[in-house]
């Protein structure tokens, strides 16, 4: 077995022997094994253990097992003891659920403060199967049929070439020690479940289904990559990128034989999952829908006339910045101002007003409902929403659109796209300032 593993890490250049590993550990036969074919291969590697207490004296007893396994081994131990259940009630997590977040986050940690280079679990062969079935069950698609990735980042499984059965008689045959877990038997957990119930009854149909199914993950993955190699062209089509707003084209999504794929494949980077995604195709035609906004945890989604609008959760809240000088433009309120003596014509960026004519406190802001000014060249007055909808400006533009108010309460510069023409520069007039915006629209 230590000849296939190493041959396997090699091959598939996993790991190698100048590199720190860190071997999570629970005492199970699954990542004993593990260990000692790490210690075996001449490999550099510590272990961590967590304690999550949920056995009471038999979680303890794990815990000084793997310290004395480490101990054994000559090499590093480190251990944590979670009070798990205050922990999943608090963020309201299934007790499975809580205990990955834990664990992980710990490990990570450990990798970053402890100069270790990868994480390694002792996922094997039967695990990805159990895997995929239970991502049968729930939904997930042509990804979630390609089992338990090898390789996740600095998560590394270098036991999926084995099978359950290898490890228990490897350990077996090696006379290694390791703890049970009698948790495991409880069909409670899904996992457990599929385990215990479905794979044997579906082994009466197929006695090879476990090497079945690791042979359709192959394939599954092989497809993958076809399949997104095809969205990422179909991306090129449908996505326009400006900042941080990514645009989605919705006639072009619409039109599409696989607008349910390229839906999820463009909005589940963003959190947005497979109801909303489903809600969302089936009433994107339907027109009042236009300005509907949905939201992930980290971004909004709004359906605009043409497009699906999408940005992370960052924007400002409402403007109010008061401007008592020409000091505080800049540092305040990102704009730049310069005195002048001679007008030019400027881009809609970049305003020129008499000094004459300011009035302090001069205030940037969002828009207000029933805001009225008289755009540049123009006789009357105009509301503002009518003219941002003139403009064309797709949601987010409209909300992130701020305007300079004169302190008599004059809307003085719609920034980034028209001036007022009560401030227009007559000929003559000297006594100017100059005013760019940082941010242009």
């Amino acid at each position: 077995m230590l000849s296939r593993f190493s041959q396997h890490v090699h091959q598939n250049q996993l790991f190698s022997s100048r590199h720190n590993l860190l071997l999570a550990l629970s005492g199970g036969v699954d990542s004993v094994v593990l260990a000692h074919l790490l210690k075996q291969g001449d490999f550099t590697f510590g272990i961590a253990h967590c304690n999550f207490q949920l056995r009471g004296k038999d979680s303890h007893a794990d815990e000084r097992f793997c310290k004395a396994l480490a101990e054994s081994l000559h090499v590093p131990f480190y251990s944590i003891l979670f009070e798990l259940k205050p922990y999943a009630l608090k963020h309201k997590l299934s007790t499975q659920m809580a205990a990955r977040n834990l664990r992980y986050e710990w490990f990570q940690e450990i990798l970053k403060t402890k100069g270790y280079d990868f994480l390694l679990t002792a996922h094997h062969a039967n695990d990805s199967i159990e895997t995929m079935l239970l991502n049968l069950v729930r939904g997930t698609g042509i990804k979630g049929m390609k089992g338990i990735p090898e390789k996740n980042g600095r998560i590394i499984r270098p036991m999926l070439c084995f099978s359950k059965e290898e490890i228990l008689k490897f350990a077996k045959a090696e006379k290694f020690a390791y703890r049970n877990d009698q948790s495991n038997r409880e069909t409670k957990y899904d996992r457990n479940f599929i385990r215990l119930k479905v794979i044997p009854l579906l082994k009466q149909l197929n006695p090879s289904l476990e090497n079945t199914l690791l042979a359709n993950a192959q394939r599954f993955a092989e497809e993958g990559k076809l399949l997104n190699e095809y969205l990422e062209l179909k991306k090129l089509e449908l996505v326009k990128v400006s900042g941080d707003i990514i645009s989605v084209d919705r006639n072009a999504l619409l039109q599409s034989t696989s607008k349910h794929s390229l839906l999820h494949a463009l909005l589940s980077p963003y959190g947005f999952n497979e109801t909303q995604e489903m809600d969302l195709l089936q009433n994107l035609e339907k027109k009042g829908l236009v300005g509907k906004n949905l939201f992930s945890k980290t971004h909004q989604l709004s359906i605009d006339r043409t497009a699906l609008l999408i940005r992370p959760l960052t924007a400002e809240e409402a403007t109010h910045i008061e401007i008592h000088d020409l000091g505080e433009f800049l540092p305040k309120a990102g704009i730049h101002v310069q005195r002048v003596k001679k007008y030019n014509k400027v881009p809609a960026s970049e305003l020129f007003i008499n000094l004459n004519k300011i009035v302090y406190p001069m205030i940037v802001r969002s828009p207000k409902r029933g805001d009225k000014f008289k755009p540049f060249g123009m006789k009357g007055f105009k509301l503002l929403s009518d003219f941002l909808k003139s403009e064309k400006m797709n949601t987010f533009q409209k909300e992130s659109c701020l305007v300079l108010q004169n302190g008599n309460g004059d809307i003085v510069w719609v920034i980034g796209y028209r001036s007022d023409e009560r401030y227009k520069i007559v000929g003559g007039e000297t006594n100017l300032l100059k005013l760019v915006s940082e941010k242009r629209n």
